[in-house]
């Protein structure tokens, strides 16, 4: 590496308050039982977005586990950071944390490009969890926020001789859900205005898989100036075709579609400014033509810009509304008073959507991110297709379409170069190598040991949670483990299942074995075989006896009734919770006291919290919950208002539990005053409608809060 280039790319850090991710919830979450989400579709919804539309969108996490361990507590915290930087943007990525891009900032302005959280603040949003907000954010795998947006990805660096001594920021990682390879390519050439990023996703098996990817930027929602009177930022594309999400039609997911700038949905105002929406929703634009690229234009007329090749064409508007909910969303995300947006692009017409990517096969594209400044009067005019037309041909000039397709080959030509590793991933990558080493390649050609050219994966960057694994691969026995430790992280790929029947194979380690047969459980009841699991882990239990599998069995019972009857499952669950396991990790009290309060069992449920030995200062998520619904059920309003004057640390979006109680709770004083239940009931609504009944700031979290249209 030349000195000139080693100038241009450095290491740093990146220093901030934040709550950091402390582990992640031991047990298998396993996927839903049907792979796709139920979603239906309004008059205005194409006929050509039909296909795929819901197909592989259902909840899957294995075999990851559930980053749900952090808090709302500030703390200093240091990132190790890759800045690259040219006379006219600095870019700053932290690997640590799914590779994101924290901050572009424009030189010759002075400003930030992206909206840059000035605190990092975890929140239920992402597919395992955790999730922050700000920057651009590189999501692959499935529907959410990338498995790896708060686990490190391996980042190195290489310098394109052939290019002009170009420096490349390469990030890369092994997406173990999907079984795909995914890279990104980073340049910022010296007399470059904008940061060109190569995205390559390589498919190393022979079957055609479904493909998610969509790049998630987030900007400013308003610059604080209104020179032309405008309503904040403005979103444009190349399409004024856009389809959307019908609020309010419960949990069917419904979508229709219509022309910018008016949306049935947002009647009477112009639905390419996010600040004009009173609640939240996502706008997706149908782009089919050879320029795809999206913008953001602020009141002053200083905009965003970001432009792609093919197959990235469609784009997307996020906006969290005015709504009280909205803003509650955002400053629970950051601190009072920030305001963002996102704009996104990806590879299908939604993100209900899925592209596919055929065996062996590779998709590619090059995109690139910029700032630009256009006459405002000109961007924010009333004619929509106007406004984009007149944008779009300064994004050409800025990006000019013929140097995203010479960037693009140019890249391919270089994507067999390893770069040098400057911070380490995960270790599945160098198991896979590992494992197709001692085997037949997956693939059909074009792919060195399983893994795609340009790749590397040092055996060096094996840790805790793939050792044992390692092992498995080294010795062909999963190491012993002890109950207490849990069972530590998964593997579902059915090419380790005959590794792990050998192992159970060996008669040394059978009689004492509780692990292999435990995984071997995990591997089938996510497959569906759901009677085969339940033996795997009888079997594990006759071992050795473990909470672990007796969790298990209740998932497992749940499952195979029809019914819905809950009893046997309560009886599994209460064996898991009172082994000493059980009692030691969180993780069995957040599924077991909910549930019986699910089965009308509330005094038992109150017992169980009460010998968990938790105050109501302590509990989150599920367990939170739970001792609102108990106190609810018990009219203890002591300790509700104390639990309603609580941030709740861990809820998921779309989780309303809390304002549902209080609204009940509101009703419920009015029958107590003898008011008719219907008649109280209607008179919350009104009043929780009409703004004269508002709920704590602390708990209301609804995104949606208007009628349904």
């Amino acid at each position: 590496m030349t000195s000139e280039a080693r100038a241009r790319l450095r290491k740093s850090v990146l220093r901030l308050r934040g709550s950091p991710v402390d582990g992640a919830n031991p047990q298998p979450f396993f996927r839903d039982t049907v792979p796709d989400l139920p979603v239906a579709q309004g008059d205005g919804f194409p006929e050509r977005a039909r296909a795929s539309f819901g197909r592989e969108t259902a909840f899957r996490i294995l075999p990851y586990t559930r980053q749900d361990r952090y808090s709302r507590v500030l703390q200093d915290m240091a990132l190790p950071s890759i800045v690259m930087e040219n006379d006219a943007l600095r870019a700053e990525f932290v690997p640590a944390l799914g590779g994101r891009l924290m901050s572009l900032f424009d030189k010759k302005e002075g400003r930030d490009i992206l909206y840059r959280n000035p605190v990092l603040r975890p929140a239920n949003l992402a597919i395992r969890d955790a999730w922050f907000s700000g920057g651009i954010e590189w999501n692959i795998g499935r529907l959410g926020h990338s498995v790896h947006t708060c686990s490190p990805v391996f980042a190195g660096t290489f310098v394109d001789r052939k290019a002009g001594e170009e420096t490349v920021l390469r990030l890369w990682e092994f997406e173990r859900q999907t079984r795909l390879f995914w890279r990104l390519e980073c340049v910022l050439p010296d007399d470059s205005d904008a940061l060109y990023v190569y995205v390559r996703i390589e498919n190393p098996d022979r079957e055609k898989k479904p493909l998610y990817w969509w790049t998630n930027a987030a900007l400013p929602q308003t610059m604080g100036m209104s020179p032309g009177n405008f309503p904040g930022a403005r979103v444009l594309s190349a399409t004024d075709e856009a389809l959307y999400i019908v609020p309010g039609t419960g949990p069917v997911k419904t979508m229709d579609g219509g022309r910018l700038p008016k949306l049935p949905v947002l009647p009477g105002v112009d639905a390419s400014y996010p600040m004009v929406s009173d609640y939240a929703n996502e706008y997706f634009f149908q782009n089919r033509g050879p320029f795809p690229w999206e913008s953001v234009v602020y009141e002053d007329g200083y905009a965003y810009a970001e432009a792609s090749t093919a197959p990235l064409l469609y784009r997307k508007m996020f906006c969290w509304g005015t709504g009280r909910g909205g803003r509650r969303w955002q400053e629970f995300l950051s601190l009072p008073g920030e305001q963002y947006l996102e704009v996104q692009a990806g590879l299908a017409p939604t993100q209900l959507h899925t592209a596919d990517i055929d065996g062996g096969a590779v998709v590619d594209w090059m995109q690139a991110f910029t700032a630009l400044r256009v006459d405002p009067k000109q961007a924010h005019r009333g004619d929509y297709r106007a406004a984009s037309g007149y944008v779009e041909g300064i994004v050409k000039e800025a990006i000019p379409p013929a140097s995203l397709e010479d960037a693009l080959q140019t890249a391919r030509l270089r994507s067999g170069v390893n770069a040098a590793i400057l911070s380490l991933g995960s270790g599945w990558g160098a198991l896979e190598r590992q494992r197709v080493e001692r085997g037949p390649s997956p693939a059909d050609g074009g792919f060195r040991d399983g893994i795609p050219d340009g790749l590397s994966f040092p055996d060096a960057s094996i840790g805790e949670e793939e050792r044992p694994w390692a092992m498995l691969l080294s010795t062909g026995c999963l190491p012993p483990r002890p109950v207490e430790a849990g069972p530590g992280s998964f593997v579902t790929d059915a090419m380790w299942e005959p590794l792990l029947l050998q192992s159970r194979a060996n008669a040394d380690t059978e009689r004492h074995d509780w692990l292999t047969p435990y995984h071997l459980g995990v591997i089938a009841f996510e497959r569906g075989e759901t009677e085969r699991a339940e033996g795997y882990w009888n079997a594990s239990i006759a071992a050795q006896e473990n909470a672990w599998s007796y969790r298990n069995l209740a998932v497992a019972a749940l499952r195979r009734a029809a019914s819905g009857d809950g009893i046997e499952a309560v009886s599994w669950y209460k064996k898991a919770f009172d082994r000493k396991e059980g009692r030691l990790d969180p993780s069995f009290a957040e599924e077991y006291i909910p549930f019986l309060i699910e089965q009308g069992r509330v005094e038992e449920a109150a017992a169980a919290l009460a010998a968990y030995g938790l105050g109501d200062a302590d509990l989150q998520g599920p367990l939170l919950d739970a001792a609102a619904r108990i106190a609810f059920a018990q009219k203890d309003d002591i300790r509700l208002d104390k639990i309603f004057s609580r941030e709740p640390a861990l809820i998921r979006e779309g989780n309303t539990t809390l304002v549902d109680l209080w609204t009940a709770r509101e009703i419920r004083r009015l029958t107590d005053r003898g008011v008719d239940p219907a008649a109280a009931e209607a008179r919350v609504r009104k009043a929780l409608a009409s703004g004269k009944l508002v709920p704590p700031r602390e708990i209301d979290f609804r995104m949606y809060t208007r009628p349904a249209h």
